[in-house]
């Protein structure tokens, strides 16, 4: 995950403004949740007068299709190439390309309809429709769904023999998912509320406040870490990993591969440049223009791998963890 600036893109057209799709969907949602507001409470206050009456309580009424907004601007073709454009067409949180494996989900930092766990929570449906609150994400990432999970390795080719290592399994993926550690949820009436997200935000928060790369040069396994304070690792950092998923079995095997790529061209470097080292100090001119044509190949893959931490590359934190290791 890498910290991006939302401001570097503009707010779609359709988002911005009363008259705007997304501004004609805010008014017609708010008309819709405050009279569910009231039906709800108005249900309440029934089975209050039912139970001091000392009647039955009324069978649960299942909800019905109508009962649930339908939300659409923010699946708006506009909507997905600005989120495109900012993100260089990566998922927002493991900066996997979506378009290799599947279309982009238009995803809801705050979850829109309900919130997971929270059955009087209606969701953040008043964001549904607002910039900031929507991000790029791949289906793994966003979707709840069973995940193989990596068995801690003893070694490279472990890691990489799937099917051996898809023992485990979690339910790993955001979907309604917004666990938060303060005390109350904002609300459509009291959207000022500190909530204390558990998840990272990477339009708000800096990722490597809370996580980290595994990096071992001799041993490459591309997992990802909390980040530790006095000995305690961050809660945000582990809920995020939890939740996004971020050390599933493929993705941790395609970093894995990513470090490995790394790792062969520093090795690369090393042996080319110490022959270049050798031809250069030679006294013959044909012995130096090899030598110069090599250095001439080391500063050639000096820029692949700089251009592989560029932000439009998937998993560039991976790649700047990995050349910041180097300077330790």
């Amino acid at each position: 995950m890498r910290r991006v600036d939302r401001a570097l893109v503009s707010a779609p057209a359709v988002l911005v403004g009363a008259k705007s799709r997304g501004g004609k969907e805010l008014a017609k949602a708010t008309v819709f949740y405050k009279a569910q507001a009231e039906a709800n409470a108005a249900l309440k206050a029934e089975e209050a007068a039912a139970a001091a009456a000392g009647a039955a309580p009324a069978p649960t009424k299942k909800k019905k299709k109508e009962d649930s907004f339908d939300f659409s601007a923010y699946s708006d073709e506009a909507v997905k190439y600005a989120l495109d454009k900012l993100f260089f067409g990566k998922c927002a949180y493991c900066e996997s390309r979506y378009a290799n494996q599947a279309p982009v989900d238009v995803e809801h930092y705050r979850p829109k309809g309900r919130i997971a766990g929270d059955a009087d929570h209606p969701g953040y449906w008043w964001l549904a429709m607002v910039w900031e609150n929507l991000l790029p994400s791949c289906i793994d990432c966003n979707r709840r769904r069973w995940q193989d999970l990596p068995v801690i390795p003893t070694s490279l080719e472990q890691l990489l023999a799937a099917p051996e290592m898809q023992g485990a399994k979690a339910s790993l993926g955001k979907q309604d998912l917004f666990p938060i550690a303060g005390n109350a949820r904002a609300t459509a009436d009291a959207p000022g509320i500190d909530e204390q997200p558990d998840l990272i935000n990477p339009c708000v928060d800096n990722p490597d406040d809370h996580l980290v790369f595994h990096i071992d040069r001799k041993d490459p396994l591309g997992l990802v870490l909390p980040t530790f304070k006095e000995g305690t690792p961050s809660r945000r950092g582990l809920t995020s990993i939890h939740v996004y998923g971020l050390n599933r079995l493929g993705l941790v095997q395609e970093r894995t591969r990513v470090l490995r790529k790394l790792e062969f061209l520093s090795r690369l470097i090393d042996e080319i440049g110490e022959i270049s080292t050798d031809l250069l100090a030679s006294t013959s001119q044909k012995n130096k223009t090899m030598g110069a044509r090599l250095d001439l190949l080391v500063n050639q893959i000096l820029g692949e791998i700089r251009a592989m931490a560029d932000p439009d590359q998937p998993y560039s934190s991976l790649v700047n963890a990995w050349a910041q290791s180097l300077k330790s």
